[in-house]
């Protein structure tokens, strides 16, 4: 019984604390309207089917192995 007594009374007192009720996820954070901003859409770039560029030595290099 004075186990359970002592539980209950550790649990309440954690519980009354603002900081363990949001460290335990029982309280929920609201954002500040003022410091939220809308993020710009993501854009692919205008030429985005094209290849990288190959140096001449690989190129050769890989010309010669096909062959």
């Amino acid at each position: 019984m004075k186990k359970i007594f002592c539980l209950m009374l550790l649990a309440g007192l954690l519980g009354a604390c603002n900081a363990t009720r949001e460290d335990l996820g029982l309280e929920r954070k609201v954002p500040d309207a003022s410091k939220v901003s809308e993020q710009k859409q993501l854009l692919l770039p205008p030429n985005y089917d094209l290849r990288p560029v190959v140096p001449l030595e690989k190129a050769a290099a890989v010309a010669e192995n096909d062959a």
